[in-house]
């Protein structure tokens, strides 16, 4: 580590003075005592400066940071400086610094982990009762579509934290909007075009509320940062792992902080890839993506049906799959993943092949080696 270096320096200088004068090595060298003393002071002061003071977003907690314990965040300088010229061009936001994205990164993260510890404490909390009529969750547009107590208080969770570090920034939730795709298309045209700060938070608290229902360790929270209309920056929380997926635009996607994510480059053809098919609430939807489902399980490797878009993105980003595709999906349920998959060398596109906005409700998700061939079945 840096501090060990600077010991061993300092240590060294010491070391070397003492013998120089106990042996009274009259040999020796103005220059060699020169450059003992200069490593021995310059050793001195560098141990006194907090690396923190060195980097813009340190990679060792201190005492002041809310995050001790955390895992560590992402050294955004360390990023920025080692991109390729290909990345640096993708940022694109020139009013908008590496180190604000940083601090904005760092508050979704908050939010995110106090959404997930509601969703940690409450897991399984309509698996143990009988009937329709728990008052733990309700029904919203079909029985496959539901909504529990708990989406809403992670949601109020979520834009506490926002709207206390970002309060002229505007925010959409999707316990703020009645259920369907209509309704869902319509509220995002509206505060796209109402958004004064540019700035537009889009979260999902709980995707997977089904499974989170039902307790299954499928469900996760989720938020995208938009600027201008244009996805910004990313953070995809699992609760149960622990796992904090992350993006910047143009500056890659990352595992809690510290390793970079970068999709399967080995999967190159459909006969080896892992797909996830989409599972709509919408009946119509929903006979779709078993249609190409089974089209597929005669082409792909193997098929699975998670049923959390957010997870499943985040996924393919971290190279656990090779592809996802889903229909009648609203902006939460893809705007973090869709980054991510970007950032992580991926391929977003709709089912017709053109390029991934937040309007997209069609899509396919892949390492991008296999992206055509998905598409052409």
């Amino acid at each position: 580590s840096a501090d060990f270096y600077l010991f061993s320096i300092r240590s060294g200088a010491i070391f070397f003075l003492f013998y120089a004068l106990k042996l009274k090595m009259v040999a020796l060298s103005f220059w060699n005592i020169f450059a003992a003393l200069f490593l021995l002071v310059n050793g001195v002061e560098c141990a006194y400066v907090p690396l923190s003071a060195v980097r813009s977003t340190g990679t060792r907690p201190r005492s002041s940071n809310p995050w001790v314990g955390r895992h560590p965040r992402p050294d955004l300088h360390m990023i920025s400086t080692s991109l390729s010229s290909t990345a640096s061009a993708d940022f694109v936001f020139e009013d908008i610094s590496l180190e604000e994205c940083g601090v904005m990164l760092q508050t979704a993260e908050k939010a995110a982990r106090a959404a997930g510890d509601i969703i940690r404490s409450n897991v399984g909390c309509g698996s143990d009762v009988e009937g329709s009529s728990s008052s733990n969750f309700e029904i919203k547009k079909n029985i496959k579509d539901i909504v529990t107590e708990h989406d809403k208080n992670a949601q109020v969770e979520i834009e506490k934290v926002v709207q206390a570090a970002y309060p002229e920034h505007s925010f959409l939730g999707e316990e703020d909007v009645p259920p369907g795709g209509e309704a869902s298309a319509a509220a995002l045209e509206q505060i796209l075009n109402s958004a004064p700060s540019g700035f537009l938070w889009i979260c999902d608290p709980i995707d997977g509320t089904a499974n989170f229902a039902a307790g299954l360790p499928y469900c996760v929270v989720t938020i995208g940062v938009c600027y201008k209309g244009v996805p910004l920056l990313a953070v995809t929380y699992d609760p149960h792992r622990d796992e904090m997926f992350s993006a910047v635009k143009g500056q890659g996607a990352f595992l809690n902080g510290q390793k970079r994510l970068q999709v399967s480059t080995a999967i190159t053809e459909a006969k080896d890839a892992i797909v996830n098919a989409g599972c709509p609430a919408d009946p119509n939807a929903f006979e779709a993506s078993m249609r190409g489902m089974l089209a597929l399980n005669k082409k792909a490797r193997g098929m699975r049906v998670i049923a959390c878009s957010a997870l499943t993105t985040a996924y393919i980003a971290a190279g656990r799959l090779s592809a996802h595709f889903g229909y009648d999906l609203s902006s939460w349920d893809l705007v973090a993943g869709a980054l991510l998959i970007q950032e992580a060398g991926g391929l977003v596109t709709d089912l017709d092949g053109t390029s991934y906005k937040l309007e997209t409700r069609n899509m396919l998700c892949s390492n991008g080696l296999v992206h055509e061939e998905i598409l052409g079945i």
